[in-house]
């Protein structure tokens, strides 16, 4: 085959360290900017970046290139050094898991307008939960 095609959609949820609400609403544009321009880095596209004040979302186009593990930590640790060292809070961390969601096409524009609309899904109570998830449920634990 002379090239290859995909379409590989996934649906990335993280929290912040113990779930401390320091993503302020001032702080978050800047912290989702980065996210996505680490994404493109990545050669992969954001669809929708987006969180409230104690996790975050990403919503991407993966290139077939980039393992999902890959993607987080690439991800991750470089927004920690920024947030350390560009908005000065050297406290900051993020916690060592995260949540990885594969998508139909189909379902895209769905979860798209869902992290897009996060605080308003964490202020009415419309949140879902199998895509708020950001650590593997325990032995026995449902949703």
């Amino acid at each position: 085959m002379s090239s290859s095609y995909t379409k590989l959609f996934v649906h990335f949820v993280w929290a912040t360290k113990f779930r401390e609400h320091t993503i302020t609403p001032v702080l978050a544009p800047r912290i989702h900017g980065y996210l996505s321009s680490r994404c493109r880095a990545m050669n992969c596209f954001p669809l929708a970046v987006g969180g409230v004040s104690d996790h975050a979302h990403v919503l991407v186009w993966m290139s077939p290139e980039v393992g999902v593990a890959q993607l987080a930590r690439e991800l991750k640790a470089p927004t920690t050094r920024f947030i350390h060292r560009e908005l000065n809070l050297p406290e900051f961390a993020w916690q060592e898991g995260y949540g990885a969601f594969t998508l139909r096409e189909s379902e895209v524009e769905l979860v798209r307008r869902y992290v897009d609309n996060q605080a308003r899904h964490h202020s009415d109570g419309s949140v879902v939960e199998g895509w708020e998830q950001s650590q593997p449920l325990s032995v026995g634990q449902t949703q």
